[in-house]
């Protein structure tokens, strides 16, 4: 259950994402710095879509530490543009993409997190902790 609302989560995001940055016109410069958005902010969901189908625990895990990573990098890319572009962008919305990514991050990180002290702990985890983890995050 937990993974079906992360992948919708972060699909929602990349949705969202994607529908406000297509409404922005923009110069060279500024489309090749959303292009790099969209790849790492598309890449969280299609990494925890990939891991929660895989064929082990640990390779789960693995997809999910890079989802996190792309999860950072989105929100990188989201903070320069609001740096560079403050003038041209809703600064309001940015904000909620930036926030959105810190959520998603601190949840990716807390199932790493749990996942690997139950394998340290068992030799073997599973998948249907994450529930936990979101839970605990989004306090």
């Amino acid at each position: 259950m937990a993974e079906f609302l992360l992948k919708e989560r972060t699909f929602q995001f990349s949705a969202n994402l994607l529908k406000y940055f297509r409404s922005v016109s923009a110069d060279k410069e500024f489309s090749i710095l959303k292009i790099q958005l969209f790849r790492s902010a598309s890449s969280i969901g299609a990494n925890i879509s990939e891991g929660v189908s895989g064929s082990s625990e640990k390779e789960f895990s693995r997809y999910l530490k890079i989802a996190l990573r792309s999860c950072n990098e989105s929100n990188y890319w989201l903070r320069l543009i609001l740096e560079v572009y403050s003038k041209e962008i809703d600064k309001v919305a940015l904000a909620e993409f930036i926030s959105e990514t810190e959520q998603i991050a601190r949840i990716l990180n807390k199932s790493i997190q749990t996942l690997s002290a139950k394998f340290a702990a068992n030799g073997s985890f599973s998948r249907k902790m994450m529930g936990n983890a979101e839970k605990s995050s989004s306090n």
